[in-house]
């Protein structure tokens, strides 16, 4: 019986501030059969750069200026190359900007440019986004298929500063992938703690109490997830789930099901024959 859906991959890319309050963490990478959080994070970013309202902040609000890079290149913005270089030669001994260009070219297809420099970044000891840099290294090396080197580097990411959810998801994902339930667990509970916003964090917390047996508390999990963003139709579609699979309460079930579809899920088709096999 199929269960809930559950995370392949993530690269996932935030921008914390050095006195670790406002968090930007909305540019994502998603793949793999769930429905990726990827254009709702667009969507946040061109929200979030109307902030800006039309200014460009100055670059010596290095952080502000350097969201505002990431905000431009997630969003597509034709400008966005020309003043990531731009920046990176005005200021070469600060490497955040050479991150983002590695960013910018692995989200485009261009993986052995964006190796090469997250390579280097790796070898900096004064960079400061080390666990960017090496859970990055590790999806590269997942898209190599070197599933041993791509958990050493989410392993090395996930201790690394800052700390992120993301090489926990990353992590949890490939123990979720090998059924190993239990050594998920742990992982996805401290994404959940770190990123509580991570729907993908909740998604895999939720599917390993489900792999445990523990369908009850992956309810409680996806429900407190959904009383907070109540748009997140992935968390939507796994409740609905647990709920007429496992907990047998099958008219919440379908009830939540019918709002899956409604928000333009994309199993629609598989979402309308489960909720026949309920009645």
């Amino acid at each position: 019986m199929k269960t809930s859906m559950i995370i392949l991959s993530v690269l996932f890319l935030s921008l914390a501030r050095a006195d670790e309050g406002e968090v930007a963490r909305r540019l994502a990478w998603v793949e793999g059969d769930i429905q990726s959080s990827y254009q709702s994070d667009r969507k946040y970013a061109r929200e979030r750069l109307k902030s800006f309202e039309g200014r460009e902040p100055s670059p010596e609000d290095l952080d502000r200026y350097l969201e505002y890079l990431a905000l431009l290149d997630i969003t597509d913005h034709p400008e966005a190359v020309k003043k990531m270089k731009s920046f990176i030669v005005a200021r070469p001994s600060d490497k955040r900007a050479a991150f983002l260009m590695g960013v910018h070219f692995l989200r485009r297809g261009k993986k052995d440019f964006a190796k090469y420099l997250f390579t280097q970044l790796e070898a900096d000891k004064e960079f400061p986004w080390k666990s960017f840099v090496l859970n990055n290294l590790g999806m590269l090396a997942l898209d190599d298929k070197n599933a041993d080197q791509a958990v050493h580097f989410f392993e090395k990411a996930a201790k690394a500063i800052p700390r992120t959810a993301a090489p926990l998801v990353n992590l949890g994902a490939l123990y979720l992938k090998s059924q190993s339930y239990k050594d998920a667990l742990p992982l996805f509970k401290e994404a959940r703690r770190l990123d509580p916003d991570f729907e993908d964090a909740a998604l895999g917390f939720g599917a390993s109490l489900e792999g445990v047996g523990k369908y009850a508390d992956a309810h409680e999990v996806y429900t407190e997830y959904l009383e907070a963003h109540p748009e997140a139709i992935s968390t939507l579609y796994n409740d609905s789930i647990v709920l007429g699979n496992f907990l047998k309460q099958r008219d919440k079930a379908a009830e939540l099901m019918l709002r899956y579809i409604q928000k333009g899920g994309k199993e629609t088709a598989r979402a309308h024959e489960i909720i026949r096999s309920w009645r």
